[in-house]
């Protein structure tokens, strides 16, 4: 009878020796290539989440991408490095060298993006999100024309109006403005832009918005919780979020039923117009290029309609709003840059390509900080990468098939090898004509680069050029903090936290308060 009691007890090693075993080969699988090795992977988990800590072999902890920047290539001598976990098992290979992200973004069928790793986001239906092959060839294909230099004006026109409305109403008559919260007033100048451009749909700052009968939220109510809500819709289940156990579950599930009503109505409204309005925002755009013949593409059904706007509206203003966030707390960091950027802005150019130390800001910052830290990719057959050694050699690399790449963009925009002193905020970088243009991937790269680019590239240069004509940015002084060093500033101002995009930890720690001072007269309008 005490057999089977020994018998069990060596279960668990035989589970270890077979787990050692399959590890062993998958490493040799890659020829050992050098990485890190973990107990417990946090890719496309919520493992970093539920436990944050990093132990060294065990859990690679919290924030790891933008924690470590390049320090792994530095250390394994390659800008290619492998990372191989036991739990689940698999090979990964992280990428900070942009021969490699250009060869991989352009080979899109050797290396099809894993859609499985972005199903949180179809929650409308399909998309160009969550789409590959022929499918996403579509959604491009009816989605390009919305993205026209029209829009942009509109963005360009909207933007200005939104902050100048800012200034002029929440703002009115006061010499200094504290900003106890940057993020809530860069993210809502975003949500205003994306509103009034993506949906034709204009809120303003004081307006509450009329609540439809019947509707709990007003339509600028609904944008709101969808934007301080997208993490609770994407993590819980939808059983759990039915029940609304909790405030934030009820609310996120009532704002996204209200979100696909008003776009089903704006839709719908806009079909059955008898005079069609001339517009040029997205959504219209959208039905407009909709009715078009592609080459044998089927037309977006509603469902299909709806999705890719409710994409627009969450890549077109959570990405711009925190990156506008960390611009404004770096310019507040360094004066000398912001007095720059001042004096380049004070010429009042007529139009946006003049503005170009208000570009190297935007692309210093998303260099600095990248709103979508990495991009996944996975390998459809054997292939071999051809990574830069730390000598400056190209060594082979062997990707099996099913292995999982991933572009890590704070590796790259710190790779020394191609930004000088990458650690420091030089917006004039960007203006040497031979910059560094391959080592810059803040918007994806290839075929599947971000489809709404010059959309926040206008609405961020607009807003970064009027805060620096009407306003100075500096840091709120508080007695806590009056002994902190530089060093020690910068890293509390800037501690952020990865969700689906970089977010400003001020939003919870109410950290990075702003203080911002008039000194000139942006009231006048510009042509884009």
């Amino acid at each position: 009878m005490a057999v089977m009691p020994n018998a069990l007890l060596w279960l668990p090693l035989l589970y270890v020796v077979f787990k050692a075993v399959q590890f062993y080969r998958l490493l040799k699988s890659i020829n050992f290539h050098p990485g890190s090795r973990w107990l417990i992977s946090d890719v496309a988990s919520a493992i970093p989440v539920i436990l944050p800590w990093r132990i060294p072999y065990i859990l690679p902890g919290k924030n790891r991408a933008a924690r470590q920047k390049y320090a792994d290539y530095a250390w394994f001598g390659c800008d290619v490095i492998s990372d191989v976990a036991m739990f689940p098992l698999r090979a990964l290979f992280v990428v900070a060298d942009p021969d490699v992200i250009k060869e991989v973004a352009a080979a899109r069928s050797r290396y099809p993006k894993p859609v499985e790793l972005y199903r949180s986001l179809d929650m409308y239906g399909r998309n160009i999100v969550v789409s590959e092959g022929d499918e996403w060839k579509r959604f491009r294909k009816i989605a390009n024309p919305s993205f026209s230099e029209r829009n942009n004006r509109l963005v360009w026109e909207e933007t200005q109006r939104i902050v100048l409305e800012l200034f002029e109403q929440e703002w009115a008559g006061k010499d200094t403005v504290c900003d106890e919260d940057v993020l809530m007033t860069t993210v809502s100048i975003a949500l205003f832009v994306i509103s009034s451009a993506g949906f034709g749909q204009a809120i303003s700052w004081r307006d509450e918005g009329l609540r439809t009968a019947g509707y709990e939220f007003s339509f600028k109510e609904t944008m709101y919780h969808i934007s301080n809500e997208i993490v609770t819709k994407a993590i819980t289940p939808a059983w759990l979020l039915k029940l609304g156990l909790t405030a934030k579950m009820r609310t996120a599930r009532v704002a996204y039923e209200l979100m696909e009503k008003y776009m089903v109505e704006m839709v719908q409204k806009r079909r059955n117009a008898e005079t069609k309005a001339k517009r040029h925002d997205l959504l219209s755009g959208l039905l407009d290029a909709n009715e078009e013949e592609f080459n044998g593409y089927a037309k977006l059904t509603d469902r299909e309609v709806i999705s890719n706007i409710y994409i627009f509206l969450i890549a077109g203003h959570e990405t711009t709003g925190h990156t506008l966030a960390f611009a404004f707390i770096l310019l507040a960091l360094y004066p000398e840059e912001q007095e720059k950027l001042y004096r380049h802005c004070k010429s009042k150019y007529e139009n946006i390509a003049s503005y170009t130390y208000a570009m190297g800001v935007l692309n210093e910052t998303l260099r600095l900080y990248t709103p979508v830290s990495s991009v996944p990719k996975v390998a459809a057959e054997d292939s071999v990468l051809y990574a830069t050694s730390a000598s400056g050699q190209k060594v082979p690399v062997f990707v099996p098939k099913g292995s999982n790449i991933l572009f890590h963009m704070p590796g790259l925009h710190h790779n020394p090898r191609y930004w000088e002193d990458p650690y420091a905020f030089k917006p004039s970088r960007f203006l040497e004509p031979d910059w560094p243009r391959d080592a810059l991937v803040s918007f994806s790269g290839g075929a599947r680069s971000c489809i709404g680019r010059r959309f926040s590239e206008v609405e961020a240069i607009a807003v970064i050029t009027l805060f620096s004509l009407r306003y100075s940015i500096e840091v709120k002084e508080e007695p806590q903090f009056v002994s902190e060093t530089f060093e020690e500033r910068k890293a509390r101002l800037l501690k952020h936290d990865a969700l689906l995009t970089l977010t400003k930890s001020a939003i919870i720690t109410a950290c990075g308060h702003m203080k911002v001072i008039s000194i000139a007269d942006a009231s006048k309008a510009w042509v884009y």
